[in-house]
């Protein structure tokens, strides 16, 4: 029985997990998760590189993992609004009326989130390599590309929780703008923490979205360093959460 139990478990996953797929592509989210790195890369690289370039950074070098974790926020953005849809459009009603389980269905909808996030993640690096960013190691790079989806799983879990939970398209991704805005702009992401004003240098170097920068930029150059640790901790304790809370809201709607 329980062997049967899974393939049909496995069945249910593949059948939602393709049709989550064949939405992103129809709607052309795809498309968009690739260019959109790109398009942020160039706004923010032409203007700051030279201010950067004359204390002796590689801005590209050092700017790529900032566009890596933006293209991750806006996955979950993403998220929120298709879960928001199935939930208003009645598909989480007829989800729920089917011998499904919760968890199932997240985890389906993840598979096309986590696509979306992969495809951003090309276009960052695509970018950046026209203007001089390198990977130095093979592994590492690798392990650049495991904790970015990492975090990117992190905030879809927890976007899929608030679309799922509001019920209502580009609420959740509205909600989202605000904090996404504040943890990357007040990072070390586009500027080293000490170039920040005192009181809030401390904020700045502790915050999540600091972490992932300063481990994806560490990793780019082949290095293995503490900030690595506290990403990939921030990542989990954050995807713990949001799953208890995306499942629980997904519960409460049946």
């Amino acid at each position: 029985m329980t062997g049967e139990l899974i393939a049909v478990r496995r069945r249910q996953l593949t059948a939602l997990s393709g049709r989550a797929v064949r939405s992103a592509l129809r709607e052309r989210d795809l498309t968009f998760g690739f260019i959109a790195p790109m398009m942020f890369f160039v706004c923010f690289y032409l203007p700051l590189r030279y201010s950067m370039a004359v204390v002796g950074y590689d801005y590209a070098q050092y700017f790529l993992p900032i566009i890596v974790v933006q293209g991750m926020f806006f996955t979950a953005m993403s998220a929120a609004d298709r879960a928001a849809r199935d939930a208003a459009s009645g598909v989480q009603v007829r989800l729920n009326s089917m011998p499904i389980q919760a968890w199932v269905v997240l985890s389906a909808r993840m598979w096309a989130d986590l696509i979306r996030a992969l495809v951003a993640i090309a276009g960052a690096v695509v970018i950046g390599s026209v203007f001089g960013f390198r990977f130095h190691d093979a592994v590492a790079a690798l392990v650049f590309v495991a904790v970015s989806l990492l975090f990117g799983a992190a905030l879809v879990v927890g976007a899929d929780a608030l679309g799922t939970a509001t019920a209502t398209p580009k609420i959740g991704a509205q909600v989202l703008v605000l904090p996404q805005l504040l943890l990357i702009m007040a990072s070390t992401g586009f500027v080293p923490a000490q170039w920040f004003p005192g009181w809030i240098q401390p904020f700045v170097r502790n915050q999540p979205v600091s972490a992932q920068a300063d481990a994806l930029r560490e990793l780019a150059v082949g290095r293995y360093t503490s900030a690595l640790g506290l990403a990939v901790i921030w990542s989990v304790a954050s995807a713990g959460c949001f799953a208890a809370v995306s499942v629980a809201a997904q519960r409460k709607k049946r």
